[in-house]
Order: C-alpha cells, then sequence, then structure tokens
C-alpha cells in the first residue's frame, strides 16, 4: 500500500526558472495515468507544469491531516485549497477537496503567494482508476493477497480474496474530510463491480482505505474458472464507470 502512495516521493524534477506571467498547469488522475480521463472529488490527482524552484517536499503520513501548504505551496481546485502529498518543480500530488463541484473547474498552482500557474481540470462525482506500478504493457496492479504478500511476487490462487487500491470511487459512508484518513472502513456510496478477465467477481469490500486519504481499497474474490492463470487483466466500475485495466497474477 504504502508504495502506491509514497512512490511519487521518488520522482524528483529539475529545478527551473520561476516564470514572469502564470503558465499552463494540467492535472491528470494519480493511478490511473490517462490525460484524458476527469478526476473526483477526494481522489488523488497529479498536477504537472513548470513551477519555479520548489524544493521536493511530501507530507509525512505519521503527522496528519495532510497540510495544504508545502514549501509555501498551494493548490487551488475551484477556490479551494487542495491537501498536498507531494511538491516539487514540475508535479504536485494533492487530494482534490471531497466538496469540490462537478464540471470545468479552475486550478491554480500558488507559490509564495503569487499564482504561477493555471489550468482547468473536469470533475466527476466518481471516475475509478487502479493503482498500477509501470506503465509497462502489462500494467502489474498494486495487489495485496488475502494474508498481506505482494501479488507482483507472490501468485494469489484462484477463489482467494486479493486487496486492490484506486483512487477516485466517489463518495463514502461515512463521508471523508479533506485530507483527514479515516480512521476506520467507509463504504463507497457508488456501486463497485470487478472483472478478472472478464468474469465478474465478487466485491467483499469496497471504500475507503482508513490510512490514506482519497484511496479506495476493492477487495475482491478471484473466480475459481481454471483458465484464470499466470498475469490476468482486472478492472472495476463504479457507478457503471469503467476504471483503465492492471494484471494480476494467478497461480
Amino acid at each position: 500500500m504504502r508504495t502506491f502512495v509514497q512512490s511519487a516521493a521518488l520522482v524528483v524534477f529539475s529545478v527551473l526558472a520561476a516564470a514572469q506571467t502564470p503558465g499552463p498547469v494540467s492535472v491528470i488522475s494519480y493511478a490511473g495515468f490517462d490525460k484524458q480521463a476527469p478526476v473526483a472529488p477526494g481522489s488523488i490527482a497529479s498536477a504537472y507544469g513548470n513551477f519555479g524552484g520548489i524544493a521536493t517536499t511530501s507530507w509525512n503520513a505519521n503527522l496528519p491531516p495532510m497540510p495544504k501548504e508545502l514549501v509555501t505551496v498551494k493548490i487551488r481546485i475551484a477556490g479551494a485549497d487542495a491537501p498536498l502529498y507531494f511538491v516539487s518543480s514540475g508535479q504536485i500530488n494533492f487530494n482534490v477537496p471531497v466538496a469540490t463541484p462537478a464540471g470545468q473547474q479552475t486550478v491554480e498552482v500558488v507559490v509564495g503567494g503569487a499564482v504561477v500557474a493555471q489550468g482547468t481540470v473536469n470533475v466527476y462525482g466518481f471516475f475509478p482508476a487502479l493503482a498500477a506500478r509501470n506503465t509497462s504493457a502489462t500494467r502489474p496492479g498494486v495487489i495485496l493477497n488475502e494474508n498481506n504478500t505482494d501479488n507482483l511476487t507472490t501468485p494469489a490462487a484462484r477463489g482467494s480474496i486479493i486487496q486492490m487500491f484506486a483512487t477516485g470511487c466517489g463518495a463514502t459512508t461515512p463521508p471523508a474530510v479533506d485530507g483527514v484518513p479515516q480512521g476506520a472502513t467507509a463504504n463507497a456510496t457508488a456501486t463497485i463491480q470487478a472483472f478478472v478477465s472478464w468474469d465478474e467477481a465478487d466485491v467483499i469490500y469496497a471504500g475507503a482505505q482508513p490510512q490514506f486519504p482519497g484511496v479506495c481499497q476493492v477487495n475482491i474474490r478471484i473466480p475459481d474458472k481454471p483458465y484464470i492463470t499466470g498475469d490476468v487483466p482486472v478492472f472495476i466500475t463504479a457507478g457503471g464507470i469503467a476504471s483503465n485495466p492492471v494484471s494480476v497474477r494467478i497461480q
């Protein structure tokens, strides 16, 4: 799980000169890598652009809640400051505020009180994106087995339960609070379905991951079918909207 959230800390960008006027910023879902996809309230997103000479800094997950300012950097969505996971001169990872309205919304990156980048992002009520370890052809998912072993190194058995991690699953009950770990499970209000090798899988749990704001955890049972073996595609839907596919390793 920590691999998904903390991998951003491994990304280091070159320090760039600060722009004299606000430059462009593009925002995508942190998990799905899809430049065309919208983001959802409460989800994790990444902003890319030239933000000047910002020191690379991450939120310390041992010190909740998430800050809305890191090294004088803020990011605003529809006028609201967003909780920050990570900032650098070229990338900012943040938690989309829970109250962000649907539609095309403004994005502003503020450094030292000055707006250095501006843009827009499309917001949907939910738009699921499964976490992948990389962008290789198989797109292995960030997946834990029933006994919490890493699925990448230990394939799951058919009929067992796996834990997948995503973002953009939408609202939960009880509702999330910006930048605050929920501390316990909270069910997604949207209907969540899962498919393994195009077979529908039983969803055991779908909702908030207790430790990390913006992360949706989906626990499913692998269908016990003999043809489900090897690196198999898996995806979820939230309210009928399909996520990107990733692969799960089945023995």
